[in-house]
């Protein structure tokens, strides 16, 4: 296991390098940066990089959602990270884990693996298992959230979600699209 300050520092340094030194990381030694810190000009340095891998050049329009996600905490404790290639956009999936008709359902599908709910009573029960691949820690490998608590988290983060949207629109003249939210953070 590697030591806890050394992964901190490592990840620092990261984010030194690339710029993005001044954020505040939502879990310690993660990659996850708070989203509602970002400044204008960052964001189209994110922006731009997400939309221009290495060579590439990627259109707004046919991009994915920027990378990344909510995290979930159950009692101050994170109990789901976003997985692999997880992406801003995986919020709006968690929307209809809490409607009324709600049974059973993997969320998040951007990402891999995916987690799964389902409703049991005003609970949801998460399973966080795959046989193909290991869940991102820290993710409990089950665990029940009561659905009125994570219907505020997600409105929480929504509200959060649509300051930053409002953000990134502010550049879509700069990108070419009409509203690039809809694209970089609503993932339409």
């Amino acid at each position: 296991m590697q030591n806890p300050l050394q992964w901190e520092q490592y990840q620092a340094r990261i984010l030194q390098i690339d710029g993005f030194n001044n954020y505040r990381r939502v879990l310690p030694g993660s990659r996850f940066l708070a989203v509602d810190d970002w400044t204008l000009s960052d964001l189209q340095k994110l922006i731009d990089a997400h939309l221009h891998p290495g060579d590439e050049v990627v259109a707004a329009a046919d991009s994915c959602a920027l990378f990344g996600g909510g995290i979930l905490f159950l009692n101050g404790t994170p109990v789901l990270v976003p997985q692999c290639c997880g992406t801003l956009a995986d919020i709006y999936s968690w929307q209809g884990l809490v409607e009324p008709q709600f049974q059973s359902s993997y969320f998040c599908m951007e990402g891999h693996p995916c987690p799964k709910a389902t409703k049991q009573g005003s609970r949801l029960r998460i399973t966080c298992h795959d046989e193909d691949g290991q869940f991102d820690q820290p993710a409990l490998t089950e665990f029940s959230v009561d659905i009125q608590a994570l219907a505020a988290a997600i409105s929480s983060a929504e509200r959060t979600l649509t300051v930053l949207c409002e953000k990134v629109d502010s550049l879509s003249s700069i990108f070419g699209v009409q509203k690039l939210s809809d694209h970089l953070i609503r993932g339409k």
